[in-house]
């Protein structure tokens, strides 16, 4: 976890997203912190623990990130979490832009959420899985890039039908976009 959080701190990272899967490294967040590097945590990030339940039955959320995916629709929180998001229960978390199958995994499903005024993390990455299943209409991506409760941008690429985690090439879906987002919140 150190070395890989020292390799993107040397091309020039200005803070780090902290999301599981990662090996634990002992006093990892306290010593990036110490040095002045922001850091956010995502998806139930623990320095300690590969992965955790994000989700209660009843969808109430169990860890302290500053994102979290949302339910998958087979899970057992998936029918509250619905109910919740449209009572205004999470309008303090940031929610992540998903792919079908996922809460927030369509273009219906993220307009929904704009409605509510929701916080989200965009994951382009996501959002390319979205379009190339024809779930993403053109409006509701052209609404979402001006939508002004974006409170993490996340890009990454892949072939359309899997989040497979590839590296950028230059006709990344929504890379452009991100660039720009970037540039024009700096």
């Amino acid at each position: 976890m150190k070395d890989a959080a020292e390799a993107l701190l040397a091309l020039g990272a200005e803070g780090l997203q902290l999301t599981p899967g990662n090996a634990p490294t002992d006093g990892f967040v306290e010593d990036l912190r110490g040095r002045g590097v922001p850091v956010r945590t995502h998806h139930g990030f623990a320095p300690r623990a590969l992965r955790r339940p994000v989700w209660t039955p009843d969808a109430e959320c169990l860890v302290d990130s500053d994102s979290v995916h949302p339910p998958r629709d087979v899970d057992p929180a998936s029918a509250s979490w619905v109910r919740r998001a449209e009572s205004g229960a999470f309008h303090a978390l940031t929610l992540e832009t998903m792919y079908p199958g996922y809460a927030l995994g369509s273009g219906a499903a993220l307009d929904r959420a704009m409605d509510l005024g929701l916080k989200l993390a965009v994951d382009v990455s996501h959002l390319h899985i979205q379009h190339a299943s024809g779930l993403l209409p053109a409006p509701v991506w052209r609404r979402l890039q001006d939508y002004p409760s974006i409170h993490e941008v996340h890009v990454s690429a892949n072939p359309g039908d899997r989040d497979a985690h590839h590296p950028l090439r230059a006709d990344t879906f929504g890379l452009e976009w991100a660039r720009a987002r970037r540039a024009n919140s700096s």
